[in-house]
C-alpha cells in the first residue's frame, strides 16, 4: 500500500510516518507539506491512502479533499488533525476516518485496517458483499454498501437503500450481525446507520443528537450511543 502523509508540520509528518511503519513495515510512505506539493505527487504517483491535515499554511485540507474526490480514481482519505470541529464536514467529503492529534498508534492502526478493507486493487474484480431478504414470495439481494440505514418503526424493520426501501418482519439484531463494523454503527436501540452516508449531525432534545443521512433521512442518536457516535466520527 502506498500512502501520502500531508501536513505542514515536519514533526507531525515524521511521527505519523514512524507510527505507520511500526504498524506495517511494508508500507510505502511519502510526504507532502502543501496543496501544491500534494497535487504534484498525485499526478506522478498512484496512492491508495492519504493522511491529510485540515489546517495547512494558508490552505485548507477540506478544499484539497474536494479536488481529490474529483479524480477518476481518488485515494481514500483519513483526516489527521488537531481539531475536532470539522468531523461532520470531513465525512460529508467521504472521509474514511478522522483521527486527532496527538496520534495514538492503536488509532492509526484502526484507520489503516479500514483502508485495507475498503481498497479494491486496480483491475481486480471484487464481488460486493450482499444480504438477501424475502418479502412474500420474492427474494431481494441487496449490496451492503448501498444500505443507508435500518430502523424499526411500528414493530417492522425498514431497510433503506440508495434505490429502494424494504419493510420486513425481522429483528434488527439479526441484521446487525451481518453488517461489517467498519461501515455500520448502531445509534439507537431501534436503528443502525451506514457511516459513509452521514451528511450532518446537530444537537437535539434531551442532550441527544439528530443525524442527517443520504436521501435526507433523519434519525435520532440516543444518549446511550452518543459517546460511541462521537468516537466514530472523530469527536471526543
Amino acid at each position: 500500500m502506498r500512502i501520502l502523509v500531508v501536513d505542514d508540520e515536519p514533526l507531525a509528518r515524521n511521527e505519523l510516518k514512524y507510527l505507520l511503519n511500526e504498524i506495517d513495515s511494508t508500507l510505502l510512505v511519502d510526504e507532502a507539506d502543501s496543496v501544491e506539493e500534494t497535487l504534484t505527487a498525485l499526478i506522478s504517483e498512484t496512492y491508495d491512502l492519504l493522511f491529510l491535515d485540515i489546517n495547512l499554511i494558508n490552505e485548507s485540507g477540506l478544499e484539497l479533499a474536494q479536488k481529490i474526490n474529483k479524480m477518476k480514481q481518488p485515494p481514500k482519505i483519513v483526516f489527521a488533525t488537531a481539531h475536532d470541529s470539522y468531523a461532520v464536514k470531513a465525512f460529508e467529503l467521504n472521509a474514511l476516518d478522522y483521527i486527532l492529534k496527538p496520534f495514538e498508534q492503536k488509532r492509526i492502526a484502526v484507520a489503516l485496517d479500514k483502508a485495507k478493507t475498503s481498497i479494491v486493487p486496480v483491475n481486480q474484480e471484487q464481488k460486493l458483499p450482499t444480504i438477501s431478504i424475502q418479502i412474500d414470495d420474492k427474494i431481494y439481494v441487496i449490496n451492503i454498501q448501498d444500505i443507508i440505514a435500518l430502523y424499526v418503526e411500528d414493530g417492522q424493520l425498514n431497510i433503506v437503500t440508495i434505490n429502494a426501501e424494504y419493510t420486513i418482519h425481522e429483528p434488527l439484531s439479526a441484521f446487525e450481525k451481518k453488517l461489517p463494523e467498519h461501515l455500520f454503527m448502531r445509534i439507537h436501540r431501534s436503528s443502525i446507520i451506514n457511516k459513509q452516508h452521514i451528511k450532518s449531525a446537530e444537537q437535539w432534545f434531551n442532550h441527544t443528537y439528530q443525524v442527517k443521512l443520504t436521501k435526507d433521512i433523519k434519525l435520532q442518536v440516543s444518549r446511550s450511543y452518543i459517546k460511541q457516535f462521537k468516537h466514530e466520527i472523530g469527536l471526543k
